[in-house]
């Protein structure tokens, strides 16, 4: 039974390093050759993809630029956003805390008085009698 070449040895051949023996192994056995060729395949389509990416990187490289100014526009224009914001926001409390003021002031004068304002005319009927 023939050994088959560990996975050390399958990385060596692929960086290049391989002896005479491996080099007659991997042409004998059909699992260590397809292993090998499987790896290469791979290498390959890797090496292809790179290659594509920067050849196309050089086209691209202005659409980076574009983007970051896009995106530095919207952040200027979020950062001039936030104080007018803040500046509506605090306008609509100091209003709300003036018409929660105002009607405190009707609740107490409502309060205030010693009957309600239905029953006022009794009150100077009983009044008027007791002088």
């Amino acid at each position: 039974m023939k050994r088959h070449l560990s996975d050390r040895q399958i990385a060596s051949w692929m960086t290049g390093e391989r002896t005479a023996g491996e080099e007659a192994h991997v042409r004998a056995c059909a699992e260590c050759g397809a292993e090998v060729a499987r790896l290469e395949s791979a290498v390959a389509a890797f090496r292809g993809s790179v290659r594509e990416w920067s050849a196309g990187a050089a086209v691209r490289s202005s659409a980076p630029l574009a983007l970051r100014l896009v995106f530095a526009i919207a952040m200027l224009a979020i950062l001039a956003g936030v104080p007018i914001y803040r500046t509506v926001e605090r306008q609509r409390r100091a209003e709300r805390a003036r018409a929660d003021a105002l009607l405190l002031e009707q609740v107490d004068a409502g309060l205030a008085r010693p009957v309600p304002a239905p029953m006022e005319p009794l009150l100077t009927l009983v009044s008027g009698d007791i002088r």
